[in-house]
């Protein structure tokens, strides 16, 4: 049995070996440049933002604050270095920092708490219910780090002996994390869960500890400011006489905590000195309105009161105009411009039903940090430096005027409107050279393909007819596809012309995988004429055999489960799935991206059309660019080596340029070895063998999704294989970094991620 299970071992090593031969290469690159109307932007390959949460930072240990950008539409981290120009919105995108947050969702606040002058982590927890909070531990010899506090943060709801329970926060609310009694430790604002009246709870650590670094809540007024929400709308009844609330508000509450089990549908809230009376004034966005209302605080810090309601917020704040985001507007105050003065930006926060274009509104302090005026300055902070198509990006290298360069076309699931979504496909030229390519927007709606009303264009070229010349297919949300035949003269700038809408196979039956037809027009089967393969909204690719050539192709379909491919994670029923297949050193890859965000790489294909493909890797060079991940190559310098375009649903793309071994440089630059991490997914065991170094000590640490350390476990001679018989299905986290002889940690380490399936 040992002898069987070693040879098994051996095996496994010589096909690892054999597939990193044909490995493909790609290190994220921001160096081609991408010009729109008004010149060069300065990120284009940032990846897009749609419904962002903002806060400032200080990622690179330079003294200087950058910013954090969570956003909602696929749970994605985005941080910007500042590049220190005072005055300015003069930001770096760099991905560097990204993988040093732990897995965030829903909701995410940076926030100071322990006064050592470094943003921590509020964010939702994974239990549901409130938040966790990790301590930000970073320092120069270190870099970007943090640490857990707390999985679910609680509060005291009838001190000073009352039990303690979770400080509920909703997934769609974002409550205020400031100091509110001006003690120096931070509190929290948040509504009831009857949605009605705002809990204020008040941070003990000061009282208890003569500190600031802990959190230590307790109920101060269950109705702060005496103030309430109407059920149906967003107005606000002043004065309220606050039934129920505590008997001494604001001090310590007596009354017995019964919390409804009713659930508040969705709030905001930002709490901030606006008049600088020393007490915090009340900015809330509402789920199902367009603007931010404003409560002037008359009270007293030991006693709020909301004296007056302003629903154009902040129009009258200094005379400039009021929010207008299509639905769920939230406020977040932060130094945007490096001027020393904290300005507001304000996004959506409603996913999928608001504004996704000119979504993120900045407006500039032109007052004080005492008496803030904020003075509207755009509606696209960071949006207009990158590619950003609204929501969904499809990107794919196309040479549509036949000059020996490869240009770029991004279809769009759509720009947001009132009317509904307006989906087009947007064109940029290639106006470099075949050794630096550059492009240029052209349109955002190429061909005027957006008035006819397909919603989600996928775009894909190649010759269908056999007349030499590319055609095009585009699929649509509705599982259907859409022929344009291209009819310019060979070698001329391509025409197309739609020629078959919700295109047949060779039985003149509308082909149909469900939902979200993504089409890529490829011979999979090496006759000479191209075939499709199409990724569906089931996580499933469709392949439909060329029969044919006609002025309509004929297309025979052969399965829709094309190499048992389903990129749905378990317990999932949609995947999105996003085919990208391509030759490398002679032999067919496939990259399918996801709704998880990651990009599978198949193999096994070549002579193996009718059978199931091998998935080489779940986690494609730990790629992550947020939900429904859109893969598309092409070697656009022309050295060689095969770059990749990754579109998301941020409407964003990022660009990973070919390289001929992948280098550490781009990850860290402390880092000097690689691993390779196999089986993938694993199943009872996995191995990791340690790459590129001499025998050194290592450490592998286990964590789950949510960031939790399962196992750590020293590396001996450079190889360990580890169990997965005792830990469940799901996506994992494997941590490996250098130690020396005392087992402490050296600066550096490398993350990749692993799916156990049993």
């Amino acid at each position: 049995m040992k002898l069987i299970k070693y040879l098994s071992l051996y095996t496994s090593l010589l096909i690892i070996t054999h597939n990193s031969i044909a490995q493909p290469f790609m290190e994220w690159n921001d160096n081609i440049q991408v010009k729109l109307a008004a010149g060069n932007i300065s990120n284009p390959w940032a990846g897009g933002l749609n419904f962002i949460q903002a806060s400032n930072i200080d990622l690179n240990q330079d003294g200087i604050k950058d910013l954090f950008m969570f956003d909602r539409t696929g749970n994605k981290v985005r941080t910007f270095i500042n590049n220190g120009t005072a005055g300015m919105t003069d930001y770096r995108y760099d991905p560097l920092f990204e993988n040093k947050f732990p897995k965030l969702h829903d909701w995410v606040l940076l926030v100071d708490y322990n006064c050592d002058g470094k943003e921590d982590i509020f964010a939702y927890s994974n239990y549901g219910g409130g938040f966790m909070v990790y301590k930000n531990t970073s320092s120069v010899s270190t870099g970007l780090q943090f640490t857990l506090v707390t999985n679910l943060q609680y509060s005291i709801y009838n001190p000073p002996s009352g039990s303690l329970i979770n400080l509920y926060v909703s997934s769609a609310d974002l409550p205020a994390i400031t100091d509110i009694d001006n003690d120096g430790d931070m509190d929290v604002v948040t509504f009831a869960i009857t949605g009605s009246y705002m809990e204020y709870h008040k941070n003990m650590s000061m009282e208890l500890y003569g500190t600031c670094d802990s959190l230590k809540f307790q109920m101060a007024n269950r109705c702060w400011g005496y103030a309430s929400e109407h059920p149906l709308n967003n107005d606000y009844t002043l004065y309220d006489s606050c039934v129920g609330n505590v008997s001494t508000p604001e001090f310590k509450p007596t009354n017995s905590d019964d919390r409804s089990a009713e659930r508040h549908s969705g709030s905001c809230q930002l709490c901030i000195d606006l008049d600088n009376d020393a007490d915090k004034d009340f900015i809330v966005g509402d789920i199902s309105f367009k603007n931010l209302t404003m409560l002037t605080n008359g009270g007293s810090l030991t006693d709020g009161s909301f004296t007056a309601v302003d629903t154009a917020f902040p129009a009258n704040n200094a005379s400039t105009s009021m929010i207008d985001l299509s639905i769920f507007p939230c406020a977040y105050y932060l130094d945007v411009n490096y001027d020393g003065l904290k300005d507001l930006v304000v996004s959506p926060n409603a996913p999928n039903v608001s504004e996704n274009f000119n979504s993120v509104v900045y407006y500039k302090n032109i007052g004080t940090n005492s008496f803030p005026l904020f003075q509207f300055q755009q509606a696209n902070l960071l949006q207009d430096n990158m590619i950003d198509v609204g929501e969904g990006a499809y990107p794919v290298f196309f040479d549509y005027d036949n000059d020996g360069l490869k240009d770029l076309f991004i279809g769009n699931y759509g720009y947001y409107a009132a009317a509904g979504f307006s989906t087009q496909i947007a064109q940029f030229k290639n106006i470099g050279t075949a050794t630096a390519p550059k492009y240029e927007l052209v349109t955002r709606n190429y061909a005027g393909l957006g008035s006819l009303g397909i919603v989600n264009m996928v775009p894909a070229f190649g010759d269908l007819d056999g007349d030499t010349d590319a055609d095009m297919m585009i699929g649509g949300y509705d599982g259907k596809l859409h022929y344009f035949e291209n009819n310019a003269p060979i070698g001329s700038t391509a025409n197309f012309v739609l020629t078959a809408g919700n295109f047949k196979n060779s039985f003149n039956r509308v082909i149909d995988v469900g939902d979200f037809a993504v089409p890529q027009i490829v011979d999979m089967d090496n006759n000479g004429t191209n075939d499709l393969v199409i990724g569906a909204r089931n996580g499933k690719l469709a392949y439909y055999r060329h029969n044919g050539t006609s002025a309509i192709p004929l297309m025979d379909s052969i399965t829709h489960f094309f190499g048992n491919v389903k990129v749905n994670l378990p317990g999932y029923f949609t995947g999105y799935s996003y085919p990208f297949v391509f030759k490398q050193g002679g032999v067919t890859n496939m990259l399918v991206g996801s709704e998880s965000g990651f990009i599978r790489r198949y193999t096994n294909i070549d002579g193996n059309l009718g059978g199931v493909f091998t998935m080489a890797d779940s986690t494609f060079l730990d790629i992550f660019q947020g939900n429904r991940v859109a893969p598309n190559g092409a070697d656009v310098n022309n050295d060689g080596f095969m770059d990749l375009i990754v579109g998301n649903y941020e409407g964003g793309v990022s660009f990973y340029k070919g390289v001929s071994a992948l280098t550490t440089s781009n990850i860290d630059n402390s880092i000097h070895f690689n691993f390779d991490l196999f089986p993938n997914p694993a199943n009872s065991s996995f191995s990791i063998r340690i790459l590129n170094e001499e025998n050194k000590n290592y450490v592998l640490e286990l964590y789950n999704i949510m960031g939790q350390l399962i196992s750590s476990d020293k590396i001996e001679n450079n190889f360990i294989i580890h169990s997965t018989q005792n830990i469940s299905e799901g996506i994992y986290l494997c941590k490996v970094s250098e130690i020396n002889t005392s087992g402490v940690k050296q600066s550096g380490s490398l993350t990749k991620r692993i799916i156990v399936q049993h």
